[in-house]
């Protein structure tokens, strides 16, 4: 019970963040979309809670599951609302279904990895094009469009070293503003700093996470898997990963999924899964 208590407090800290700060810098990452990836990691923790605690607690779980989406809508994050909506759907698929077989968790892990890969691709099209595509001109400001082209142009100069780690703070027009002293893209920022070795181990730690988190019980790692690919989707179009809480959430999520497996977490879960031999999933 501790934990959801303490899952209750993350969540209405963030809640009372966003609805105590007027200007753009919302409280308290001082950053809308950071606070958003957070919630997004604390709906995640709900779902895991969901897939493991008894029923008895299921309501108290849902609620502050309910207010980290909330969260997340409030802080008017439009790729973090894209994301917890489906990840809540996920959860609720995963807690009503129970799925067992290994089957479905190497479909998450695929579906990840294509989404994953997709949305970075989409990104340094984008970047590389000399004006923004329609959709990214919607979606976001002529800042971001400059801060991609710088990003990218850097990285064409040295693609396979990249020019360094700090350097595209030194080269880009509005580094000068502490808001856009970064890439807000994942990809390019490391793209342009490391080239593309640099990508490589990027690539490594995300295939990691994804490894780690399906290693655990099937509705663990499903819920895992996903929302560690709403991270990485995320992180490609914000500096997402240049906030530790936010990483270390997500950390929290796919450690709890892959540890689900060890004897002793197994025997707790197990104790609080219902029968449904009828579903077609665990056949």
């Amino acid at each position: 019970m501790g934990f959801i208590v303490a899952l209750g407090s993350v969540t209405i800290i963030l809640l009372l963040g966003v609805l105590l700060t007027g200007g753009p810098a919302k409280q308290p990452l001082e950053y809308a979309n950071a606070n958003a990836a957070l919630a997004v990691q604390v709906v995640a923790l709900c779902g895991l809670a969901l897939a493991t605690q008894p029923r008895s607690r299921h309501p108290a779980v849902s609620a502050v599951l309910a207010l980290g989406v909330l969260t997340v809508v409030l802080n008017r994050s439009v790729a973090g609302t894209s994301l917890v909506l489906p990840l809540t759907l996920v959860i609720g698929l995963v807690v009503w279904l129970r799925p067992e077989r290994r089957l479905w968790t190497a479909i998450a892990v695929a579906t990840s990895a294509v989404a994953a890969t997709v949305s970075a691709a989409v990104v340094v099209q984008a970047a590389e094009a000399p004006h923004f595509p329609g959709w990214a001109d919607r979606a976001f400001d002529s800042a971001r469009e400059r801060l991609w082209q710088d990003a990218a142009a850097l990285w064409r100069e040295s693609p396979f070293l990249g020019s360094g780690p700090g350097s595209f703070a030194k080269t880009s027009a509005l580094t000068a503003d502490p808001d856009t002293m970064s890439a807000h893209s994942a990809v390019l920022q490391v793209g342009a700093e490391t080239g593309w070795v640099g990508v490589g181990f990027m690539v490594l730690v995300a295939l990691g996470g994804l490894v780690w988190a399906a290693r655990g019980h099937a509705p663990e790692a499903i819920i895992a898997v996903a929302a560690w690919t709403a991270l990485l989707v995320h992180s490609q179009v914000d500096h997402l990963l240049d906030f530790g809480s936010v990483v270390v959430a997500a950390g929290i999520v796919i450690g709890w999924a892959g540890a689900s497996r060890s004897p002793r977490l197994a025997a707790s879960s197990e104790q609080f899964d219902v029968t449904q031999s009828e579903s077609p999933f665990t056949r």
